[in-house]
């Protein structure tokens, strides 16, 4: 659809109070797009998580009223263009609510002050009238897929309520040596040997999320929000694993992967997950001595590309000069940590 018919489409916005929406979607009312469970108990956690403090955001809804005229206050029946997610989450508070008034006092004291939030709050909703099936999937596509995302190096400057995100903010700034190995702000990976950064700021976010989880997520947001130790305790083992790491290996060059097997990222997490293995609900103190510990034993190896080791996990050779590059999957990275532990 191009600007100019979406222009001539009748339009407005109105204000619905949440618990409107919600009777309207169990009523069938409301028709929405499929919905994607995961991105709703995202939705649903981020409401639980900040009620308290009332800084909750949830931009405007966008509907289509196909049938009948749209009148400037309210229409009977929508069909959700952008925003199915958000109704399906409203749709579960209740639920997530009566659970959380199980659970301890702050859980509770979050309950109560989300089901006063729901019961008083209103949300907009940009309504447009008599669109075809085609525009309403064509609108949806333009509303997900055109607007420029947000940078994660943004993301990541920028949230002061992820832990994950603040943590890896405090260690990019703060740790020296991880400067000096370099960290790829603009892209996700790293194409070696080209690029000599150590890693990507989304690969030392996932490393990260190995010392607050214990293992590699692909969506990890989820699974730190509630972590047994203390911001400042996680960055502080973070600083001892990249202390550690670079006594083994300059890091000015452990990115050169024709120098360091440690600038494969495989190996790199596999190292990580070592280091941390079985570790994530123990105490601060017990946790800086095994690190420390699992570490030294790994001073002594030859970490240089040339070394007959690394022919024996999954790889094959890349790029120019051609180096053996290991592959990134589950089982060759548990191969990799077991192999570590025999050191």
């Amino acid at each position: 659809m191009i600007l100019s018919e979406l222009d001539r489409k009748r339009r407005t916005i109105v204000s619905y109070s949440i618990m409107e929406l919600v009777d309207m979607y169990r009523n069938g009312q409301i028709t929405t797009r499929d919905t994607n469970q995961l991105r709703v108990r995202s939705i649903k956690n981020y409401l639980l998580e900040n009620a308290l403090t009332n800084q909750i955001y949830l931009p405007p809804l966008v509907a289509n009223c196909r049938e009948g005229n749209l009148t400037l206050t309210e229409a009977a029946r929508l069909t959700m263009i952008d925003g199915s997610q958000r109704i399906a989450a409203f749709a579960q508070l209740e639920d997530s609510i009566l659970k959380a008034l199980k659970q301890d006092e702050e859980k509770v004291k979050q309950a109560y002050k989300l089901d006063s939030l729901m019961k008083d709050s209103s949300i907009a909703v940009q309504v447009f009238e008599g669109l075809t099936a085609a525009e309403e999937s064509q609108l949806y596509l333009d509303l997900n897929l055109k607007g420029k995302k947000v940078a994660l190096s943004k993301r990541i400057s920028f949230d002061s309520r992820n832990n994950l995100n603040v943590i890896t903010n405090q260690v990019l700034h703060t740790h020296q040596d991880l400067k000096t190995a370099g960290v790829e702000l603009e892209k996700r990976s790293i194409n070696r040997p080209a690029n000599k950064n150590l890693l990507s700021l989304s690969q030392l976010r996932q490393v990260i999320g190995i010392f607050m989880t214990g293992r590699v997520y692909v969506n990890i947001e989820e699974k730190v929000s509630s972590c047994p130790l203390e911001n400042s305790e996680y960055i502080t083992l973070v600083h001892l694993y990249f202390n550690e790491l670079f006594e083994m290996f300059p890091p000015e060059r452990m990115g050169d992967h024709t120098q360091c097997m440690l600038a494969s990222y495989p190996l790199f997490v596999a190292v990580a997950l070592y280091a941390n293995d079985q570790m994530e609900n123990q105490l601060f103190e017990q946790r800086k001595q095994l690190i420390s510990t699992r570490m030294s034993k790994l001073k002594a190896v030859d970490w240089s590309p040339a070394h007959p080791v690394w022919k024996e996990f999954n790889g094959t050779y890349k790029g120019r000069p051609s180096i053996f590059q290991l592959s990134n999957d589950k089982h060759s990275i548990k191969a990799m940590v077991r192999w570590l532990y025999t050191l």
